[in-house]
């Protein structure tokens, strides 16, 4: 048996494997962050890796020699950590001003030259070192990597990413040092491993205080973490100012807001007993309601890493808030928490618009649903919209008419209350919610409550008759489109609508397209399934088309199954490293398996036909219906089949050259991808929806089957 040595190509390409696995993954977390934790940043970072990729895959079928090949392994790790501080200055780099998101189109020459280097280093060492690997080496230089990767990804979701980048990209950075690029400097080699694993201490709080002050956030920083679901940031001195993904998430001590708004909430219901509070304790709302004489507030944030967080932050007052027997953190996300919450008089969804696929959870018909289940007869569904009355035309009036909807769908009363932030109160036949100033204090005499920052004749300015009228009005004659986990019609809206206070430039883009039919997109399907088909024909240009059609099936698939993730089970922030690994896992499975294959090529239409099935499965919802950990079986699933695939376009591609197969191939499939990225997601996913948009791989995943059944046609 041969043991692999550092010069080994093989335990190299495993390398290169974790390095672009874990940079891939770090770029994408950081690219969400910078813009507000928005998945637009799926298919703009995608798309200009697999560039990336691409162009150096193709550089690579004859530039580049084994000290290149094993260069490029820290280098791909190196340029992957100036893309993170690219990504941390983007808001001084751009000139936002402080609070302001910066979308991608405004900064796209930031995003190209923090995504693009690494990328193309990782892309330019692939065919360097699969041409070391003699006859089938494409397939299993393919499967390698891909080995590499899933090792990444796996230790960065279990491990490192609680640690923070800087720290994650410096531990991962002196892994694949002490494999070493450089067999004949082991000394040199452990002497670096060591300085980047003592950098990681330190590296995290110097890069967390520089993007604090480069976002222009007031005051200084004083303390920070990441979460699974995002990067939390919070300053120094009262009040503290809380940070999430760089938008602001709240101000603790704020008074002056949250008691007329905890008081007022409570009053909606004639008698909460049992209260569901989601989105209430980072601004200290939670305590104001706890004055009402409820018998149970189960507390509840989006993200269950954040109220231990809040504890030492906010110290004793928030400490003593929690005391109370009656207040109970649920240490879970909002789905969860209705499963165990048994049945509730009250259910308060105070967090925020649907900005993400992963905030848009809790304002789909299929969350509205579940509330129904576990609201009393009389219990009412308090919502939350983070928009005036005052202003209902455009984005905001859009998100209004689309909430109402979803919630008509479930519920037979729906009630709403004016303000800078509108409440939707919904409810059954029994539910006896109002916003008769009356009554309201009526309801507040009758509990007792005594509250020196709040008088009950604040009532009539807080639900103002006149306003509330005008508003009901625009709320009983909306109609529009649902809200779903497959169709999140709300997402692009809410974003706009965010974004609104600054340049939203591709959000505008995005949003003109909501609501209009996606009739020019089956256009384009149609259109790329001619020139697929066409292009098949031609002897050279098969192996290729068929190349980039699996690439492009294949981020079709991840970017479906990962959003089909982030609408079931939460953020992707920190698994995306382990949903990517269990892709990776099938790719390597699938292309070291078609590598023992005498001719890959003969079985490729029965690879293209599978993929066509797993489309289909996806269509037809599969994601969604059957059980949450059935997400990661599928990307394990689609990772096979594109493996599988690979190792036949490679020896068609290839015509008895490693190298040559092992570059074009690779450069295709990646081609392929980088457009789906684009396409899919943040075109085809928000504007026609998932199962739409699976139907449309299905058929061009179809129109490569020719090709490749006739290969040399």
């Amino acid at each position: 048996m041969i043991r692999p040595t550092a010069d080994d190509p093989r335990l190299v390409l495993v390398s290169l494997g974790v390095a672009t696995g874990v940079s891939q993954a770090l770029l994408l977390r950081e690219a969400m962050a910078a813009i507000g934790g928005s998945e637009l940043a799926w298919g703009t970072v995608m798309s200009l890796w697999l560039v990336g990729m691409a162009i150096g895959s193709r550089l690579g079928v004859r530039l580049g020699g084994r000290s290149l090949g094993h260069a490029l392994v820290p280098a791909t790790l190196l340029l992957t950590g100036l893309g993170v501080v690219l990504f941390r200055a983007a808001p001084a780099l751009t000139g936002a001003a402080g609070g302001e998101t910066v979308t991608t189109l405004r900064a796209a020459w930031l995003w190209a030259v923090a995504v693009v280097p690494p990328a193309l280093a990782g892309g330019l060492a692939f065919p360097i070192l699969a041409g070391r690997l003699g006859p089938g080496g494409a397939g299993r230089g393919y499967g390698l990597e891909a080995a590499g990767a899933l090792l990444g990804g796996l230790a960065l979701s279990l491990a490192l990413a609680p640690l923070g980048t800087a720290a994650a990209l410096c531990l991962t950075a002196a892994a694949v040092v002490v494999v070493g690029p450089w067999p004949r400097a082991r000394t040199a080699s452990i002497i670096l491993a060591a300085a980047l694993a003592a950098a990681a201490a330190v590296t995290g709080d110097l890069l967390a205080t520089a993007g604090w002050r480069w976002a222009s956030h007031p005051g200084e920083l004083g303390d920070w973490r990441e979460t699974r679901q995002q990067r939390l940031e919070v300053s120094r001195g009262s009040p503290a100012a809380l940070y999430a993904d760089g938008r602001l998430a709240a101000s603790y001590p704020d008074p002056f807001t949250t008691v007329p708004t905890g008081h007022l909430l409570m009053l909606l219901h004639p008698r909460p007993e049992r209260v569901l509070a989601i989105g209430c304790l980072a601004d200290g709302a939670i305590a104001t309601m706890a004055r009402h004489p409820a018998g149970e507030i189960l507390v509840v944030e989006g993200d269950p890493q954040l109220p231990p967080r809040l504890r030492e932050w906010y110290g004793p007052s928030m400490t003593a808030v929690l005391a109370d027997p009656r207040v109970r953190v649920l240490p879970t996300d909002p789905l969860r928490a209705l499963e165990r919450s048994g049945p509730c008089d009250l259910i308060v969804l105070r967090d925020g618009n649907p900005i993400t696929v992963r905030h848009n959870r809790t304002r789909t018909v299929e969350f509205f649903e579940r509330c129904r289940a576990r609201l009393a007869a009389d219990g009412a569904l308090v919502v939350r919209l983070d928009a005036s009355d005052t202003y209902l035309g455009g984005a905001a009036g859009r998100l209004l008419a689309v909430t109402t909807s979803s919630l008509r769908r479930v519920f037979p009363k729906v009630v709403a209350v004016p303000g800078e932030n509108i409440l939707l109160v919904a409810g059954g036949p029994a539910m006896d919610a109002t916003v008769d100033p009356g009554e309201l204090q009526r309801r507040w005499r009758g509990r007792g409550i005594e509250d020196e920052r709040f008088a009950p004749e604040m009532l009539e300015l807080l639900v103002d008759p006149r306003r509330a009228a005008d508003l009901q009005r625009a709320v009983d004659g909306a109609a529009a489109p649902l809200n779903t986990m497959e169709h999140p019609r709300a997402v692009l809206l809410a974003a706009g609508l965010h974004e609104a206070r600054g340049r939203p430039s591709l959000l505008d883009v995005s949003r003109a397209l909501e609501g209009r039919p996606a009739t020019p997109l089956g256009i384009a399907l149609l259109a790329a399934v001619a020139a697929v088909l066409a292009l098949s024909a031609g002897r050279r240009q098969a192996a290729v088309t068929t190349a980039a059609v699996v690439g492009a099936c294949s981020m079709g698939w991840w970017l479906l199954l990962i959003a089909a993730w982030q609408s079931t089970l939460g953020s992707v922030y920190a698994e995306v490293g382990a949903l990517n690994a269990a892709f990776m896992a099938g790719l390597a499975a699938g292309s070291l398996a078609a590598a023992r294959w005498p001719r890959p090529a003969s079985r490729l239409p029965l690879v293209l036909a599978a993929g066509c099935a797993l489309s289909g499965l996806l269509a037809a919802g599969a994601a969604f219906r059957l059980p949450a950990l059935t997400v990661p079986v599928l990307l394990a699933a689609g990772g096979a089949l594109t493996g599988a695939a690979f190792a036949g376009v490679a020896e068609l591609a290839g015509r008895g050259e490693t190298r040559r197969g092992a570059g074009l191939a690779f450069a295709a499939d990646e081609a392929g991808a980088a457009a789906a990225a684009l396409v899919v997601g943040i075109l085809a996913l928000p504007w026609a929806g998932m199962t739409a948009t699976a139907l449309g791989l299905t058929l061009l995943g179809l129109a490569a089957v020719p090709g490749a059944w006739r290969p040399r046609g």
